[in-house]
């Protein structure tokens, strides 16, 4: 009895012990490990009566007890066990005191492999450094280089302006005159203000400042771009200042250069245009199309040209001929000149146009450039000339042939040379004071009043009392002038001889007017003498009566009346108005206009 009460305790640490290795079979790490745990727990359990005597189980006998295979497989899993356990026993022991073993053999000589190993290492990092160092230190050579090169200056300012580093200082100063001094110490005094403020600015609002300094120098002066950029630390507290100062002298200089030469270009091209437009000169550009690109001045007869085409600007009578001069221009590639007209009547204005082609670089023609001369006033000259020679011609012939008539005429009248020759040279002079009124108003005719005034002023001044001249302004026609003049001076030279000039009591009276009839407009020509000696009707008709009365009723178809009163000579002419010529006659706006 005693021994069974003693053999529960026992049961009950065998199973426990069993237990206990297959939780830590479940817990284990290695495979060998949880498989010994799992054999012995089963060889506890299948050796011993511990579930026969809590169970029952086999009798009382536990599993043995159950059947003989089961002793067979407890005692095989108790040789595994042994064969698992002698496993772990090499690998855990044996196998680490051997590697000990030979470990403290081998450590003299690990030792100085990682020695050599350290040293390679340490020579490897050095010899990089090394090429970093020389990386750098050629960075920085070219770095110096670049800016010298650049004409630039780069330096870095503390925050209290003080130079801590520079590189290619400008002419004139070394970095050891520089560093650890303030801008006050080596700045100009006169751009120390704008510069210092920039860089407090930069400092205080922790943003770039860029503007331009002039330094005096030597010879020349100097200009510079700075940059001013703030650096700061972790708490964006301003530290110091990176600047950099690039020379722009240069590209300041060419600024000014350009300057200079744009004024004077400008100042060119003024003078160019206005020379051009003195002279009545357009230059101009075309393209293939004959559009317009370029017109030194609006001031045309059609206005703005620029964008439009000849097609659009030019009368359809002109177009023709100027475009296939420039067709021409265009398809020889050479240029023409030619003189064209453009508008009509009055508005007809003519030019000397120069035409040129515009070749890109390859030799086609991208369009022309010309030159057109306003020459209307030339050739309205012309014109003028042409009619002025004819009109000359003309008036030449029937000159030769009045003085011829005169000559004849005098010497008939004359019975000595000595009568002759004064007689001959004062009709002449008479014929030539008509002819200066006619040229000096261009062949276009005369006044009637101004003729009236030189003639008879050869013998009396117009303005003496003794003459009252007067009449409304009627033009006579060259014709009209030559003959009447020839008249009104056989009538003057007669009052100085026999009539109202012959005393100093005589008077003349020269009025006109036009009146009107059935057969049409007459100038009614009156010639009144008074206060002169007594007169009496000649007995012959000498030059002058012939002049008066037959000249002028042959050439002009005049009626001439002669009263020889007592008191003095009357003289009435009428001339048809067909001889006298008004200011808007054909003759005179054909010379107007061609002048």
């Amino acid at each position: 009895m005693f021994f069974y009460v003693a053999s529960w305790p026992i049961a009950l640490a065998q199973i426990g012990a069993a237990a206990t290795l297959v939780l830590f079979a479940i817990a284990a790490a290695g495979w060998k490990v949880r498989t010994l745990a799992l054999l012995t727990a089963f060889v506890i359990i299948g050796s011993t009566p511990a579930l026969g005597i809590l169970f029952g189980i086999g009798g009382g006998q536990g599993l043995p007890g159950i059947h003989p295979w089961v002793v067979y497989v407890t005692n095989t899993a108790a040789l595994a066990s042994l064969l698992v356990a002698f496993l772990i026993l090499i690998e855990r022991v044996l196998v680490p005191s051997i590697k000990r073993a030979t470990k403290g053999s081998d450590t003299v000589a690990d030792q100085q492999r990682r020695l050599e190993a350290r040293q390679m290492r340490l020579r490897g990092l050095l010899k990089r450094e090394h090429e970093k160092l020389k990386t750098v230190n050629e960075m920085h050579r070219y770095f110096e280089l670049a800016t010298r090169n650049a004409q630039i200056t780069v330096f870095y300012q503390d925050a209290k302006l003080a130079y801590q580093w520079i590189v290619n200082p400008r002419p004139g100063l070394a970095p050891i005159e520089v560093l650890e001094k303030s801008d006050d110490e080596v700045l100009p005094e006169a751009v120390r203000p704008l510069v210092i403020g920039h860089k407090r600015r930069a400092l205080a609002t922790n943003t770039t400042q860029t503007f331009e300094i002039e330094l005096p120098g030597e010879g020349d002066r100097s200009w510079f771009r700075v940059d001013v950029v703030p650096i700061a630390d972790k708490h964006r507290e301003p530290v110091g200042l990176v600047c950099t100062a690039i020379d722009i002298t240069r590209s300041k200089r060419l600024d000014m250069m350009r300057t200079d030469l744009s004024r004077r270009l400008a100042e060119t091209l003024q003078r160019f245009n206005l020379a051009l437009r003195s002279e009545r000169i357009m230059v101009f550009s075309q393209d293939h199309e004959f559009r317009y690109t370029w017109a030194n001045s609006d001031e045309t007869q059609v206005g703005s040209i620029i964008g439009r085409t000849d097609e659009e600007l030019l009368p359809a009578a002109d177009q023709e001929t100027i475009l296939s001069l420039k067709r021409q221009v265009i398809e020889t590639k050479r240029p023409v000149s030619a003189e064209v007209g453009v508008g009509e009547g009055a508005e007809r204005r003519w030019y000397d146009m120069h035409v040129e082609p515009n070749l890109r670089p390859d030799g086609s023609v991208s369009g022309v450039t010309g030159a057109s001369i306003d020459i209307t006033n030339r050739k309205r000259n012309e014109e003028q000339m042409r009619l002025v020679m004819r009109e000359l011609t003309h008036r030449t012939k029937n000159l030769l042939t009045v003085v011829i008539a005169i000559a004849r005429q005098t010497s008939t009248q004359s019975k000595t040379v000595e009568t002759f020759v004064p007689a001959l040279i004062a009709r002449l002079r008479a014929l030539s004071a008509a002819q200066d009124l006619i040229v000096a108003d261009e062949w276009a005719g005369v006044k009637l009043g101004d003729l009236v005034n030189v003639l008879v002023g050869q013998y009396v001044p117009p303005q003496s009392s003794r003459v009252e001249i007067s009449g409304p302004d009627v033009i006579l026609s060259p014709e009209a002038s030559q003959n009447l003049g020839l008249a009104i001076h056989e009538l003057a030279a007669n009052a100085v001889q026999f009539g109202a000039f012959a005393n100093t009591a005589g008077s003349l009276s020269v009025t006109w007017r036009v009146r009107e009839s059935t057969e049409g407009d007459k100038l009614e020509f009156a010639w009144r003498e008074k206060g002169g000696p007594a007169v009496t009707e000649p007995t012959t008709r000498g030059f002058g009566m012939t002049v008066i009365e037959r000249n002028l009723s042959r050439a002009l178809r005049a009626e001439v009346t002669l009263a020889f009163e007592e008191e003095g000579l009357s003289a009435s002419i009428m001339l048809p108005m067909e001889g006298v010529v008004p200011f808007a006659s054909p003759d005179r706006i054909r010379l107007a206009e061609a002048s």
